[in-house]
């Protein structure tokens, strides 16, 4: 088995100061979401994993695709009878990723 206690990425083009941080977390994210649409390093800046908790409590991971943002927060579609779907009825806290690795 391969040792990965040592293999890491330094991330280092830029940071995120407390001081720079903006009240309204969506206006946080539309001005990163604004730069991931236009870098050539990211192919599809609207893909992003969601997690849900099944009625088993435990977590399931899958990938959607973001349709809009609003000041409420964030909107994608999915089958109300689909177990995410259901997952969100039952439970409708989640946690959404955006991986855009080449912004860093």
């Amino acid at each position: 088995m391969e040792n990965l206690h040592d293999k890491r990425k330094v991330y280092d083009k830029s940071q995120l100061l407390e001081s720079e941080i903006k009240e309204n977390p969506i206006e946080m994210f539309r001005d990163w979401f604004l730069d991931a649409e236009e870098s050539p390093s990211v192919s599809e800046a609207n893909a992003m994993a969601i997690s849900t908790v099944e009625e088993d409590g435990c977590p399931r991971t899958r990938m959607v695709l973001l349709k809009a943002y609003t000041w409420e927060g964030f909107i994608f579609y999915t089958n109300y009878d689909s177990k995410k779907g259901k997952a969100l009825q039952k439970n409708n806290k989640a946690c959404l990723h955006f991986f855009w690795p080449g912004l860093e």
